[in-house]
Parts: C-alpha cells; structure tokens; sequence
C-alpha cells in the first residue's frame, strides 16, 4: 500500500512476483487498482476482456481471469482496462481466499490513498507493507496509511523507503521510524534501470540483476520470505503446551 501515487509500490509488487518466481514459489500477483491498473502495462501483457472486475462479480472464476508473463511465467490476476460503473472491491476477501488455496502468495497491489476500495484490501490481507519515498510529504502519507492498518487490527510488516538518492534533504531511517511508528525494511535507490525494465516489459530483477535497485528487491524479497517462514514453522501456544505434556508422560 501507498499513501499517494507515484512512489513505486506496482514496480515493488512486480519485482517482488519475480523474485519468488525465480525461486519457485508459486505467487500471483493481483492488480486491485480498478480505476487505474498498470501491473499488465508493466509486463506487456495483452488487452483482455475479462479482469478482477467479473471475479469479483461472481461472473467469472478467477482462474479465468489469470494472465501468465511470457518470458518469466510470473501469473497476473489483472483488472480490467474497460469501465466497469459500480465495480468495488467488497468481495475481495472471498477472491483472495480462493487464490490462497492455489498459491503460496498472494500479492496484491493496492490503488494509491485513503479510498474506500482499500478498506476492502484490508480485510483480505493478512500483512501490509507501506510503500514510501524518502520526503516528508510521501512519508506523511505513510503514517496515515499505518495509523488506518492498526486501527484495522492488520500487522504492518513495515515500510519500503523508495527511489532514494542520498541527498541530504532526505529523510533518514531513524526520521523515517520515528514518523510511522514502523520498522524500515529496506532502502532502495535511484535507479534508471527501472525505467528501462518498464519500457522492455520485464520486471528489473530480470532485465538487470545485477542493478542497485535489482540487488535491493532482492535482498527484500529473500528476507521477506524467510522472515515469514519463520514465523509461519514457529510453534504456537497449544502445539508448545501439548509437546510439553508429551514430554512430561515420556
């Protein structure tokens, strides 16, 4: 998520799929921006007249509406490009609940702002990360967009600090902390090979691996994962008490 345009947050969504497709996992993107929806524009995909529109309908299943990237094998639940009056995202839960049985990840790219549609995101996301740049309007929108999550009861994994260059008037880490009251996960710098990824429909850890920014999705994307198969394989509670009690009567 995002507190205003422009920050990033498709590009990170989409390096992010291609990062776990490189691995293996099965991971699909869904483009949850229906009034202005870029991830297939981002990876070249064609035009189609189905989209997350007629998911959420209950016209169509979504495995109707699954793209697949030619050259990566990255899968794409995409909105439609056409005007759909009346189109929201009130049945999303549902959607991403079906995916979920499908997929080891779901990654959802979430329209810009405080809109009603990302309340509905809200209630199907398990985990939210905030996608920022390092100025103090972008990070002010930030903290709006966390104070919502955690009024949601929704865990903020934490913030993405984009398109950073290291002039001094940028905000640092710490500043940055302070403000949303969440954890940095990762800076990512200035880099013309995004652009240049965009323009060849390939995401920028294929196109340039070896690129700053390439290397910075990366490392998140890796650290991302493992973090959260941790957490998934730690024991909870009852598990913790029952191998104790298994203990005790061995």
């Amino acid at each position: 998520m995002s507190g205003r345009g422009g920050v990033g947050k498709s590009i990170l969504a989409v390096n992010l799929g291609a990062v776990l497709t490189k691995r293996g996992d099965k991971n699909i993107i869904i483009d949850a921006d229906l009034s202005n929806p870029s991830i297939g524009l981002h990876l070249g995909l064609p035009y189609s007249a189905i989209g997350l529109q007629d998911v959420l309908g209950g016209q169509r299943h979504f495995r109707d509406a699954i793209l697949v990237h030619p050259s990566t094998g990255m899968r794409v639940l995409p909105s439609s490009l056409k005007y759909m009056r009346g189109a929201s995202l009130r049945n999303l839960a549902r959607v991403v609940s079906e995916v979920g049985r499908a997929y080891e990840f779901t990654i959802i790219d979430s329209p810009p702002g405080l809109v009603e549609d990302v309340l509905h995101i809200l209630d199907a996301c398990d985990e939210i990360v905030v996608v920022t740049t390092p100025d103090v309007p972008g990070v002010s929108s930030a903290t709006k967009i966390i104070s919502l999550c955690k009024a949601s009861k929704k865990r903020v994994r934490g913030v993405i600090v984009n398109r950073c260059t290291g002039a001094p008037f940028e905000l640092t880490v710490r500043e940055i902390e302070s403000m949303t009251e969440a954890p940095v996960l990762v800076r990512i710098p200035e880099d013309r090979t995004i652009p240049a990824s965009i323009s060849m429909r390939i995401p920028a850890v294929y196109y340039a691996p070896d690129s700053p920014a390439s290397r910075k999705l990366g490392e998140f994307a890796m650290s991302f994962v493992e973090s959260g198969k941790h957490e998934f394989e730690r024991p909870g509670l009852i598990m913790r008490l029952v191998s104790w009690i298994k203990r005790i009567f061995s």
